[in-house]
């Protein structure tokens, strides 16, 4: 992982410091109070993010309540995030940000300005959520240096965090939220803003697995299946909204499926281990630990189960980052970085894992099914798991917020009395929030029901045969790379891979009519997210092969052909599409 991390002396030095507000907490809500009695202030004051972080920040780092050597500690936490490669990408007006107080601090402005400021006492109430969620983003940044230290050493420094967590929910009022309990948590949640720096990801999920105890980080693996599964089921969500088509339009499952490379391996890597236990408990008849292991297997493949239990020689291409994956040598050669071998083990432990277990997970997930009147995880709406904490915290603005549920309570399966559906469908009724976005984005039983029904019916297609039984064949690709006029005759008969999945930002390719033009910012920025199957840059531009062919074209049982490919992109292209790619022709031209 990136960055120089935190030694010994400094992981101490930041648990003392939070240690120290934890002591201050009443002196601290006290000055976050001042800050929010600002109903005569101007409303560029109170729309003024930098300005008001600071003031927060001002109000923990306040002279004389802090040693110089604290005070040199301010902003470490982050910086050493972001040198990781989780500085946040910048999207136009969207908030894209770890749990942020300042944040929560506008937001709660405008819900008075729009309805009405409180006395103190609501004043007081919301100072407590500001200062959990100070703790709470502190915490989660210190969360992931626990990864800086050796194996033998993680496990401690993980158990100074969860003490913290622990002390900042005992020292709250009884009606504030206890907004996340388990401290493995902390480190998904701290992950969940998009970044440029997709390699970044994979880094950690290694560290997890390679560093701390076993079922630390387990813990983690099961954290991040279950908010990633959850997240790809929201988005899903969103579009048939906004489109108006069903969960199985055929363009929307090709739009997820092209655009989510980093959460598809996300997920995989973060199921074997669930799988492994899933496995272990059903061999040593541990049903709650099964139940538990099944709960999180099928929440993990829910967004699309056809990809992840059948489509199996899609999914892993779908899975691939291309530059994360693939790197040119000094011998100008293309081949797999580390991060891409590791995962490609793991994509095979999936694999046989899917196999091995798809019975006994069509038995247990009978007992997950969503039940009318109830939450269950597949129908609660959410964009990254950074949202669910802010609508918690949002939430006690109001008197009536219920406290007994916690971040780790929206992926249980069961919710016995449906207390749990109250808690979730209250996130949004605020007096400010039009009533008519409130019942847009209330509970969705019936599409829980469906996001279940798919799951279920596709593990039910792999017991009864997998893609075999339904007699689909799975295309091949064919490269013809520059100059090889023998191989372009011998794959004459084969069509061409059709134009609307070679995209290039030059216009070259579009006057011959053989790509379509896409701008280079666009081209770019899809690249990095992993969109393509394979990219290269040309003197009239980049060209650049969406990865929906997959589905449409191969997925489909047709074959194609691609002709002219530099043989650098030839071979990264290889690398890509593991199994989908036909043999190159003996006699072939060599790579230069």
């Amino acid at each position: 992982m990136r960055g120089e991390g935190l030694d010994a002396a400094s992981f101490a030095a930041h648990v003392e410091l939070l240690q120290s507000f934890l002591a201050r907490r009443d002196d601290i809500v006290g000055c976050i109070e001042g800050l929010l009695n600002a109903q005569r202030r101007p409303v560029e004051y109170l729309q003024d993010r930098p300005l008001q972080s600071r003031q927060l920040d001002d109000c923990f780092f306040a002279p004389g309540t802090v040693t110089d050597a604290q005070a040199f500690l301010r902003g470490q936490l982050l910086a050493a995030h972001w040198a990781s490669g989780f500085k946040p990408h910048q999207i136009t007006g969207l908030h894209n940000d770890i749990v942020d107080p300042a944040e929560l601090m506008l937001r709660g402005f405008h819900c008075w300005r729009l309805t009405r400021w409180p006395g103190r006492n609501g004043r007081l109430r919301y100072s407590q959520t500001l200062f959990s969620l100070y703790l709470l983003r502190c915490l989660a940044l210190l969360s992931m240096r626990v990864l800086d230290a050796e194996p033998n050493e993680t496990g401690l420094r993980l158990a100074q965090v969860q003490a913290v967590l622990d002390a900042l929910w005992k020292s709250a009022p009884a009606d504030q939220p206890v907004l996340v309990r388990d401290a493995r948590w902390l480190i998904p949640l701290v992950q969940s803003p998009t970044t440029l720096e997709l390699g970044s990801y994979l880094e950690v999920a290694e560290r997890v697995a390679q560093k701390l105890p076993a079922a630390d980080a387990l813990g983690i693996q099961k954290a991040h299946v279950r908010i990633a599964g959850g997240h790809l089921c929201s988005q899903t969500r969103h579009y048939c909204i906004r489109d108006g088509v069903a969960i199985d339009d055929h363009k929307l499952v090709l739009r997820s499926r092209t655009s989510n490379a980093l959460d598809y391996c996300i997920l995989i890597q973060g199921l074997v281990p669930l799988l492994e236990t899933y496995e272990r408990a059903l061999r040593d008849g541990d049903d709650a630990a099964r139940i538990e292991m099944a709960g999180a297997i099928c929440q993990g493949v829910s967004a699309d189960p056809e990809l992840f239990v059948n489509r199996l020689e899609l999914l892993g291409p779908y899975s691939m980052i291309e530059n994360v994956f693939v790197a040119v040598g000094d011998n100008g050669h293309a081949g797999y970085t580390p991060l891409a071998l590791r995962h490609l083990r793991l994509f095979e432990s999936h694999a046989s894992g899917i196999a091995r277990l798809a019975k006994p997970l069509l038995e247990d997930c009978a007992r997950l099914r969503p039940i009318e009147g109830a939450c269950s995880p597949y129908g609660v709406i959410f964009g990254t798991a950074t949202n669910l904490i802010e609508d918690m915290a949002l939430k006690t603005l109001q008197l009536d917020a219920d406290t007994r549920f916690s971040l780790e309570d929206v992926f249980v399966d069961s919710d016995p009395g449906g207390a749990k559906l109250g808690w979730v469908n209250g996130w949004r009724q605020l007096p400010h929030v039009d009533p008519e976005l409130q019942r847009l984005y209330s509970y969705p039983h019936p599409f829980a029901a469906e996001i279940f029904d798919r799951v279920e019916q596709a593990l039910q297609r792999r017991v009864a045969g997998g893609e075999s039984s339904r007699g689909l064949r799975v295309g091949r690709l064919t490269i013809v790379e520059q100059n090889d006029s023998r191989a372009e005759a011998s794959a004459a008969a084969i069509p061409d891979l059709p134009i609307p999945y070679i995209r290039t930002s030059g216009q070259a390719l579009v006057r011959a009519g053989k790509a379509e033009y896409c701008d280079s910012a666009t081209l770019l920025n899809d690249r990095q997210e992993g969109h393509f199957a394979v990219s290269f840059q040309t003197p009239d531009g980049w060209v650049a092969i969406v990865k929906g062919f997959l589905t449409e074209v191969l997925g489909a049982g047709r074959d194609a052909r691609l002709v002219g490919l530099p043989p650098q992109a030839a071979a990264s292209l290889r690398l890509m599409c593991p199994g989908l790619v036909a043999p190159k022709a003996p006699g072939a031209a060599a790579p230069q």
